[in-house]
């Protein structure tokens, strides 16, 4: 699915979080949000996400408009930093819950939703964990977990919001290369938000550069290295 932003802004109490910022993410592309704090990463992805209302602007799926969309409607994945799973649950309830929440004559068979929920922890690695709960599980675990349970309600995209700001280098290390693979079996236009620039660039297909609510430069990781377009960008990507 395409995503168009055409001058979407968001301001709290008269702050301006984020000015008018225009991106074309096309269709099946991994695209990062690359920022330091307070750079309007989030506050982005949230109004993609329909978690925010913009003050202005609109927002187009694959051409339609979606300003006014509910949550639900928009069909996004999301996956928060603090994973969100249900602690009474076990791995496989948690994967499930988003199909087995639907309205009655929306939700599939007991049978689909076990099977959908076995090929999802392959797709992600946890076979076996599916009686587990999330206290018996390491970070990378419970964050893999996460992105089975976004992947489970089938969606249009999948948003991520520092999704591996929590774990230590190693199993960041780990999850990204997931991330990658999991983005390319699916085929999922797929956005990240994180402010660590060496996640963005072995990640991303595209990298959309963000300072003070604004994007700055959009381009791939390798175009942003070799042509920084602004001051803040360069030196942005030199620290890192």
């Amino acid at each position: 699915m395409q995503i168009e932003i055409d001058g979407l802004t968001k301001a709290y109490d008269g702050t301006q979080a984020l000015a008018p910022a225009q991106l074309t993410v096309p269709s099946g592309v991994l695209m990062a949000l690359l920022g330091p704090s307070g750079s309007g990463k989030t506050t982005l992805l949230r109004l993609i996400a329909g978690l925010e209302t913009p003050s202005a602007g609109r927002l187009f799926f694959d051409g339609a408009e979606a300003t006014g969309l509910s949550v639900q409607a928009r069909r996004s994945g999301f996956v928060f930093q603090n994973y969100a799973l249900f602690r009474h649950m076990n791995v496989a309830r948690n994967v499930g819950y988003g199909l087995a929440a639907r309205p009655r004559r929306d939700r599939p068979s007991r049978a689909e939703i076990a099977a959908r929920v076995d090929s999802l922890l392959t797709l992600v690695r946890l076979d076996g964990f599916a009686e587990r709960f999330p206290d018996q599980l390491s970070g990378g675990q419970r964050q893999r977990v996460a992105f089975a349970r976004a992947l489970a309600i089938e969606p249009r995209l999948l948003l991520l919001d520092e999704p591996f700001g929590a774990l230590d280098a190693a199993v960041r290390r780990e999850l990204r290369t997931g991330l990658r693979r999991i983005h390319d079996e699916t085929g999922l236009t797929t956005i990240f938000v994180t402010h660590d620039q060496q996640e963005a660039m072995e990640v991303a297909d595209q990298v959309a550069v963000m300072s003070t609510g604004r994007i700055e430069q959009v381009g791939r990781p390798e175009d942003l290295r070799n042509h920084p377009r602004t001051p803040f960008v360069r030196s942005f990507l030199a620290a890192g």
